[in-house]
C-alpha cells in the first residue's frame, strides 16, 4: 500500500485523482448517485484512481479526437512524437506544461461524462432497464475502451523505440 502512494506522482494527482473527485461529487449532486460505496480511505483513493484513468483514457480516446473534428484543436499543435521527445529533453517546462494539457482535457472528459451519465440514468429510470444490463454495457464498453488504450499506447512504446534508434544512429 505504502509502495503505491509513493508512486504517485503530480501527474497520476492531477490527471487521475482529481478529476474523479469532481467526477463523483457531480454525480453524487447532479444524477444522486453516490459512485464509493465505503468510507475506507484506502478503497477510495483506488476507486478514484480507477475512475479517473477511465475518464482519461476518455479524454484521450474520445475528446481529443473529438475536439480536432470540431476544428477547436488545431492539427498544427500536434506535433510528431520524435519532436516532442526532442523539445522534451531541451526545455523541462514542457513536461509541467503537457500536464497541465492532460488535465484540461481530462476535465473536458469528466464533466461530458457526467453530461452523458445524467442523460443514460434518466433513460435507464424512463425505460426502466434493470442495472444489469447498464452494468453489462458499461463492462463492454470498458472493454473496448482499454482494448483502444493499450493499443495506442504500443504505438506510443514504439514511436519511442524509433525515436531513440534514429537517434543512436546519428551519433
Amino acid at each position: 500500500m505504502e509502495h503505491f502512494f509513493n508512486k504517485l506522482e503530480n501527474y497520476n494527482i492531477l490527471n487521475y485523482i482529481l478529476p474523479a473527485i469532481v467526477f463523483d461529487i457531480g454525480c453524487r449532486y447532479y444524477i444522486n448517485i453516490k459512485l464509493i460505496p465505503t468510507d475506507n480511505i484506502f478503497i477510495s483513493i483506488f476507486i478514484y484512481y480507477f475512475l479517473g484513468l477511465v475518464i482519461s483514457r476518455i479524454g484521450s480516446l474520445i475528446i481529443k479526437p473529438l475536439l480536432w473534428k470540431l476544428k477547436i484543436l488545431n492539427r498544427k499543435y500536434s506535433s510528431e512524437c520524435t519532436d516532442f521527445y526532442n523539445a522534451e529533453e531541451k526545455d523541462a517546462k514542457i513536461k509541467i506544461l503537457f500536464t497541465d494539457y492532460n488535465m484540461y482535457r481530462n476535465f473536458i472528459a469528466t464533466f461530458f461524462l457526467l453530461l452523458v451519465s445524467k442523460f443514460v440514468y434518466e433513460i435507464k429510470n424512463w425505460l426502466n432497464i434493470t442495472s444489469t444490463i447498464i452494468y453489462t454495457i458499461l463492462f463492454i464498453l470498458l472493454i473496448v475502451l482499454f482494448i483502444m488504450s493499450y493499443k495506442k499506447q504500443l504505438e506510443y512504446i514504439h514511436n519511442r523505440i524509433e525515436n531513440d534508434k534514429s537517434k543512436s544512429s546519428n551519433i
